[in-house]
């Protein structure tokens, strides 16, 4: 049904959108960058899909799941580090630019790069994850299974997609934060926290799991979006 549609498009899918219109959009070169995360990231979940793909179907225990999760996190977190190296070339290619121009390229600026990168990490995943299953919710009927007969899954997926949105992009700052300040304890905190969060999706195996892992996750996703603009916040008072 279309009340059904756009309630789960705007639950999923608005607060990014919002974010989008508000930060991202005000320059141009974020939104590219944005744009070329979320390619990158696409190509990224597509190679892991391909490299799962022989194991399909899996078993319907958490075992197999556990392992791919793990997996996952691992490629995406290494790939994080690439975009990092990425990150930086084009500070530097950016710096150079400024000087010859006689402009600054500030610490601000910095960050809204790598917010921008998070921002395409965190889209890429919902469109990957839940948009892909949206146009379903159209039909006259809705999909649950036996351990969350709470919820549908696709408002499991709708809180999926708020989550991980906030969780991805979060991450990515704070990731990039400790790169550059070369403090591998919070670089170690960040992929713990991303295998955390994979891990607790599993939960949904259990009896009624959903009804935990759905609000830690979202729960999650906020304290870090509160953490890193206090990050934000911080680092911009110091560049001014």
């Amino acid at each position: 049904m279309p009340i059904d549609f756009f309630g789960l498009f705007f639950l999923g899918l608005g607060p990014g959108i919002a974010f989008f219109i508000v930060l991202i959009a005000r320059k141009s070169f974020l939104v590219l960058l944005a744009l070329f995360s979320a390619f990158l990231w696409l190509v990224v979940l597509l190679f892991i899909s391909a490299i799962f793909r022989a194991f399909v179907p899996l078993s319907s225990t958490i075992g197999p799941y556990t392992g791919m999760l793990a997996a996952s996190v691992f490629i995406e977190e290494a790939v994080r580090f690439g975009t990092w190296w990425l990150h930086r070339v084009t500070l530097n290619t950016l710096d150079n630019m400024a000087r010859a121009s006689g402009h600054r390229f500030g610490l601000l600026d910095k960050l809204y790069m790598a917010v921008a990168w998070g921002y395409g990490h965190g889209a890429c995943h919902a469109v990957f994850f839940f948009l892909s299953l949206l146009p379903l919710t159209t039909g006259d009927g809705t999909l649950y299974v036996g351990t969350c007969p709470q919820m549908s899954v696709f408002l499991v997926g709708a809180l999926y997609s708020l989550a991980f949105g906030m969780i991805l992009t979060s991450l990515t700052v704070i990731a990039f934060d400790g790169y550059m300040s070369r403090s591998y304890l919070v670089v170690a905190a960040v992929a713990l926290l991303h295998w955390g969060a994979a891990f607790l999706t599993l939960l949904n195996f259990q009896q009624d799991g959903c009804l935990v892992a759905m609000p830690v996750l979202v729960a999650l996703g906020l304290l870090l979006t509160g953490y890193t603009v206090a990050l934000c916040w911080k680092k911009g008072k110091v560049a001014r």
